[in-house]
């Protein structure tokens, strides 16, 4: 008989939860927040009282055992009596929070109460709720006494309600393990390279590693990763896949992915997070009962929302999710994290599993090695990383929410106050420097005291104060400030403190350099994870960034498209260093122009800067007026995007040409296959432009590796470049022209960075010869 855990604190909050969601009213401290408190009460309790005590229960239910397992914040004795202690803490006031949650305290202190007392043989036990409000730093005691005939018939319905959703957890894991078993790969052929791919994401899930792969598109990477998954998992070698993206458009082929293998009639369920603020169905997000009642009274009705989901839905997609979540109405983002529970595949972005103030503690709070993780095109993690671990705070924008305070207030007033004044010594140094940029490896302690300080403060204002007119501009800002506080709690020796004071305002930032020690302590916590990406050379480089050791796996594939497809040019006449622009554009006028003119199509040219962009546009659309040119804007909603990508016709009756910027939008993700795009041109060799933030990192790998240059603008440059122009090539039977406009192309520390099968890439040296090149192209392929 196999033997299945579950902890008290999720069977009691599962089965017994009720009331409303309210974001105004829940507790922001981290784990190690609430541990330190914890520690501290724990300590003050005396000798006698034992701190976390390991109590489980097994219970026998649909011929399997489970463990009900959990740690009691504290036990001891007086007078002859047992109590149980349940220890919370938040900056609610204790007479603010809900009966429902309090009620939901003792629950789980009276299962710990139950297996205690049935272990010692007694017949009455106390419990105790000790409620730390962090704000006035005030402890709340609360008792409740039963005798042991009480706590035994709670127990009992408790399991009696849970065993419902257990017997059908256990049917689904049967019934899926057993078609995962039987699953054959959709498709009568495997691609070229698609099989060893395969195998080498199955070899390291069954060796709990990591794996990172340079897999080229084409290659049907996504089916490629989630096939060997499922089929791991039907081997009971993981209990659920997390495959995570940058962009909505991936997710997409995840979801294509899971239906094709449904199809094949696997049974899997599935489920999309989209972002709270995409999918909320008010207007303006308010997650408060007051406002959305999807929020009020959630918790009374999403069990009955999630029994509906599982018996008549596999694939929860954003559509399904927000069917059920009107049809019961429940908040539909809460409720896609409800059933993600049930679910055998979540698709997310990267911050469900790697940002600390928004990863799904539900799943990744403690280790779990049953948890198998997908990173697809896992190079864009570099930089997001970086975001997920920095924190930034404006003074201005504090400053304008304090002004909407009236003098009642006074508490928090000074707390503002404090912190302005803090701000302006700030801003003294850097008078005093002459400088409007400052820099330093140590963090701002006492800023970071008064925020601490604000940030409670401001969380008891929000819960005193729904209806003010400032609540939503001060709910902004607090979690500005909570971000930055909780982001000191990792600041070392990898971070810096960066200052700028502009014309109107005073920016501090907590900027993370490296975060990938971070990364590798997330991963640690998983069984397994894949990234994969088209462009992700030097292996090496990125294995070291993305938290990797030596000792982990790396591999790459080649490109399993025929080499006369494509043809690779580079026009080493042209010169896009940033002094060299301006006198080039005539040269980069003619190239494209030399390019397109050889075959009617759709052609994407991408540029390094919006600014240079309108400078090569402008110059194009002077010199040749009567070719069709889209410019892309710089912000896009996604209506607009796909009205962008709708221009690129399969048949097309004109020329036209999509005038893009590198590490855009339109640079990765997107597949125009046939005669959609018949060439890309990428001008200049992509480095980012030069910032503080690039030079710090150049200044930290210099002293770590002496590959400041390399880390900091060669190898992300050559990335967007190479990403730019693999939108060319998306299918076997794809035709097209890369060309290539800088002479550092020809450079080996720039040429060993492109891919193998650029090898022959063509160097010329003016427009005719491109054309000359594209035109023999074209031809050779229009002969039959």
């Amino acid at each position: 008989m196999s033997i299945q855990k579950i902890s008290v604190r999720n069977l009691v909050e599962f089965i017994l939860r009720s009331g409303s969601i309210d974001e105004g009213k829940s507790s922001n401290h981290t784990a190690l927040e609430g541990a330190r408190i914890h520690r501290k009460l724990q300590k003050a309790a005396g000798a006698d009282y034992q701190k976390e005590v390991w109590l489980k229960k097994k219970v026998t239910m649909a011929d399997t055992e489970i463990q009900v397992e959990g740690r009691a914040d504290g036990i001891y004795e007086e007078d002859g009596l047992v109590t149980i202690d349940e220890i919370k803490t938040s900056e609610i006031p204790f007479e603010e929070v809900e009966q429902g949650i309090i009620n939901l305290y003792f629950y789980q202190a009276m299962v710990y109460a139950y297996i205690f007392a049935e272990q010692e043989e007694l017949k009455e036990v106390q419990t105790r709720l000790t409620y730390y409000q962090t704000v006035t730093e005030e402890t709340t005691y609360r008792f409740r006494r039963f005798s042991i005939e009480e706590l035994n018939d709670f127990f009992q319905d408790l399991m009696t309600r849970y065993e419902a959703w257990f017997v059908y957890q256990t049917n689904w894991r049967n019934q899926r393990n057993q078609s995962l078993q039987q699953l054959q790969f959709p498709f009568p052929v495997y691609r070229a390279g698609q099989r060893e791919l395969a195998s080498a994401v199955y070899k390291t899930i069954a060796a709990q590693q990591k794996l990172y792969v340079e897999a080229p598109t084409g290659i049907g990477k996504t089916m490629s990763s989630l096939f060997p998954a499922f089929k791991a998992m039907g081997e009971e070698l993981g209990e659920r896949i997390f495959y995570l993206t940058a962009k909505t458009i991936t997710r997409q082929v995840a979801e294509e992915t899971t239906d094709r293998l449904a199809k094949e009639k696997a049974e899997i369920k599935s489920v999309t997070l989209t972002a709270k603020d995409k999918i909320c169905f008010l207007t303006e997000r308010n997650c408060t009962p007051e406002h959305c009642p999807f929020a009020k009274g959630y918790y009374d009705r999403v069990n009955d929302g999630l029994w509906d989901m599982l018996q008549t839905e596999n694939q929860y997609t954003r559509p399904v999710v927000e069917h059920y979540a009107r049809k019961h109405e429940l908040c539909p983002f809460e409720l896609s994290l409800d059933v993600s529970r049930f679910c055998d595949l979540v698709i997310g972005d990267y911050n469900y599993l790697f940002d600390p103030t928004v990863y799904l503690r539900r799943f990744f709070e403690e280790e779990n090695k049953g948890n198998l993780v997908l990173v697809d095109e896992a190079h864009n993690l570099v930089n997001r990383s970086k975001e997920m671990y920095s924190a930034q705070l404006s003074r201005q924008r504090i400053f304008e929410v304090s002004q909407g305070l009236e003098k009642k207030f006074k508490r928090l007033v000074k707390a503002f106050n404090r912190v302005d004044n803090e701000f302006e010594l700030i801003a003294q140094v850097l008078e005093e420097k002459k400088t409007k940029y400052h820099h330093q490896k140590a963090a701002p302690e006492s800023l970071l005291n008064q925020l601490f300080h604000l940030q409670e403060l401001i969380k008891e204002w929000l819960a005193e104060n729904p209806e003010h007119l400032i609540q939503e501009k001060m709910l902004t800002i607090y979690f500005d400030i909570n971000r930055y506080t909780k982001m000191s709690e990792f600041y070392d020796d990898h971070y810096e403190t960066t200052v700028e004071n502009t014309s109107y305002d005073l920016i501090v930032k907590e900027y993370c350099i490296d975060p990938s020690y971070l990364l590798k302590q997330t991963m640690e916590k998983v069984g397994s994870t894949v990234m994969f990406s088209a462009s992700f050379s030097p292996l090496d480089f990125y294995r070291d960034l993305l938290g990797g050791e030596e000792d982990n796996l790396t591999y790459r594939l080649p490109s399993p498209f025929p080499k006369k497809n494509q043809l690779v040019i580079v026009d080493a006449g042209i010169q896009t260093t940033y002094k060299n622009r301006e006198q080039n554009i005539p040269k980069i006028v003619a190239a494209i122009f030399a390019l397109i003119t050889q075959k009617q199509g759709n052609y994407m040219v991408f540029f390094p800067s919006f600014k240079f962009l309108d400078q090569v546009a402008e110059a194009f659309n002077e010199t040749y007026p009567e070719i069709t040119l889209m410019i892309q804007g710089s912000k896009l909603d996604e209506q607009e995007r796909e009205n962008f990508l709708a221009q690129f016709k399969e048949k097309p009756t004109e020329t036209l040409v999509a005038f893009c910027v590198l590490g855009g939008i339109f640079s990765e993700g997107i597949d125009l296959t046939g005669e959609r795009l018949s060439g890309a041109v990428v001008v200049g060799v992509g480095l980012p432009q030069i910032n503080h933030e690039q030079e710090l990192i150049k200044a930290y790998y210099d002293e770590k590796n002496h590959q400041g240059f390399s880390y900091a603008y060669q190898l992300p440059g050559m990335n967007k470049v190479i990403q730019a122009a693999g939108r060319v090539i998306r299918t076997m039977d794809d035709q097209g022209i890369i060309l290539l406009l800088d002479q550092r192309f020809t450079h080996p520390h720039y040429a060993t960075l492109l891919p193998p099968n650029w090898s022959d890439r063509k160097i010329v040296y003016s427009a005719e010869a491109i054309k000359e090149c594209a035109t023999a192209f074209w031809q050779h392929k229009m002969q039959p």
